[in-house]
């Protein structure tokens, strides 16, 4: 089980093609409860054991949009719990349409009547948000849809003991995100690119100065980035300075796989 508090664990903090150091971005939340795994991306069970988090600890599965590196870990994840796990059902929460996605991904290896791991599948809100989609054990998760382009897509914010933690998903600037966000003490962003117009020829990501732009929107005392271009990475101080060109003065690190915050 987990320490006394909440933690943000970083399985991976790659984008699609991710550089040769980095996994695809992901993260576990953990907290004295039990463990929320963030998006599925390459081999889910062996990152959460790396970072030295206990899979049978796993509390639930949620999945903010239905690009495959934050879903196509899912079947060997189910997989390699069938041995572990038992008793109450693990929640599956996505979009309605990532849902149907993984609910056939599932489907196309026999996954998903599999009585040692029986899954509760629900479709997450896409009202303006932020809704509480989760709560049990003193964690509350709730989620806001963001924009990326035309998919179906959602930021994250988990709540434990009077500290808020928010997670970006794949996203360009938005309203959402900025309302699911407010107050938080930790905010994980992606950060795809370093320019805008590499951004506006693959909608719906942000540059590190506009997740700088984005954690002085929501007050956030720490900004945490992730999910890079092998490119976007290469300067790690030049991505901290466009963070603080956007006027950022709080503590801001660019996250690296296994990291705990």
């Amino acid at each position: 089980m987990s320490g006394p508090g909440l933690e943000v664990v970083l399985l991976g903090t790659g984008a699609a093609c991710p550089p040769p150091d980095r996994e695809n971005t992901s993260l576990a939340l953990t907290w004295p409860g039990g463990v929320w795994l963030v998006d599925c991306g390459a081999s889910p069970h062996r990152r959460l054991r790396l970072a030295g988090v206990d899979p049978r600890d796993l509390r639930g599965v949620l999945i903010t949009h239905g690009h495959p590196d934050h879903l196509y870990g899912l079947p060997s994840l189910i997989h390699c719990l069938l041995p572990e796990r038992g008793g109450e059902p693990l929640p599956l929460l996505a979009p309605p349409t990532v849902l149907r996605q993984a609910r056939a991904l599932l489907d196309a290896f026999d996954l998903l009547g599999r009585a040692p791991v029986p899954l509760l599948l629900r479709a997450l809100p896409l009202g303006s948000g932020p809704e509480l989609v989760w709560e049990g054990a003193g964690l509350r998760l709730l989620t806001a849809p963001v924009v990326h382009g035309k998919r179906e897509a959602v930021g994250v914010r988990a709540e434990h003991d009077g500290r808020a933690v928010a997670y970006s998903g794949d996203t360009g600037p938005c309203e959402g995100l900025d309302r699911l966000a407010a107050g938080v003490r930790l905010l994980v962003h992606e950060c795809t690119f370093r320019h805008r117009e590499e951004v506006e020829a693959h909608d719906g990501h942000s540059t590190a100065a506009e997740a700088g732009a984005a954690a002085v929107r929501s007050s956030a005392e720490r900004l945490v980035l992730v999910h890079f271009q092998e490119e976007t990475v290469r300067d790690e101080q030049g991505l901290v300075a466009e963070v603080r060109s956007a006027g950022f003065d709080g503590e801001v690190a660019v996250g690296r796989d296994l990291e705990r915050y």
